[in-house]
This record gives structure tokens, C-alpha cells and sequence, in this order.
């Protein structure tokens, strides 16, 4: 490959890692994922006092990080608070204090069958880490 393409390939890589991540808002409910490369993690570390909800996924054992994962968040009578597929390892979410299911899924090899449910509880002065791990798909 000529050099000036190389150059070009190398500005363009660059400039979608430099790229600002964007807050979504879903009926009032801001949320943002990412997490691949070091500069998504870096904009999502120093915008998560934002959220009081972090999410995280990840591979049992090697601690490989997941995305494209879908993503439930239920109010206390099954409702659905928000739905969003993650983009990366890492998900927050600003929710209004109470209590609320979140239910994770893998898309892809992982599938349906391996939904994972937890329940937090979010007050107005604390945020809430939640982990998601799976096993190796065989």
C-alpha cells in the first residue's frame, strides 16, 4: 500500500477514535455506551458522575469485554423504563431514583438464553455499578 494511503487510513482510524461520544435521551432518560479503545473508555470515565447507572460486560474468567448488548431497564411493575442496545463493554444510564429491573442480554453467538436480571435500587445521591459476566461461548 503507498504511504499516502497508509497516512490516510491512519488520520481516518484516528479520527473516529477522537470522535465526541453522544448522549442518547429516550423519554427523558439520558444514556450512553461505548468502551472500545482507550479513548471512548477515557470520554466515559470523566462523563460517568453523569449517570447514576454503570453497567459493565464481560467474559467469565478472561475479563474480555462484550458489546452489542440489549439492554431492558423495568420500573417496579414490569414497565419498560428504557430499552437501548449497548455499543460497548461499558453502559450508564440516568434514571430517576427508585427501584428498577435491569435485564442484559448478548446479542449474537451468546443469545436469548443467557439473560441475565438484577435489581438496584437508585437514590438521588449515590450511583449504582452493576457487572455482567458470561461464559465463553463453546
Amino acid at each position: 500500500m503507498p504511504a499516502s494511503a497508509e497516512q490516510a487510513m491512519e488520520a481516518s482510524s484516528s479520527a473516529a477514535e477522537e470522535r465526541a461520544m453522544v448522549v442518547a435521551n429516550e423519554a427523558g432518560i439520558r444514556h450512553i455506551s461505548g468502551g472500545v479503545g482507550e479513548s471512548e473508555r477515557t470520554q466515559l470515565n470523566a462523563m460517568a458522575n453523569e449517570f447514576n447507572l454503570h453497567l459493565m460486560f464481560a467474559t467469565q474468567g478472561s475479563g474480555e469485554y462484550l458489546s452489542a448488548v440489549q439492554v431492558n431497564v423495568l420500573d417496579t411493575k414490569d414497565s419498560p423504563v428504557l430499552t437501548a442496545v449497548s455499543t460497548g463493554p461499558w453502559f450508564y444510564a440516568q434514571l430517576p431514583a427508585g427501584e428498577y429491573q435491569v435485564e442484559v442480554t448478548p446479542t449474537g453467538v451468546r443469545g436469548d438464553e443467557l439473560t441475565q436480571r438484577k435489581v438496584v435500587r437508585l437514590d438521588r445521591s449515590n450511583s449504582s455499578q452493576l457487572d455482567f459476566y458470561w461464559k465463553n461461548s463453546p
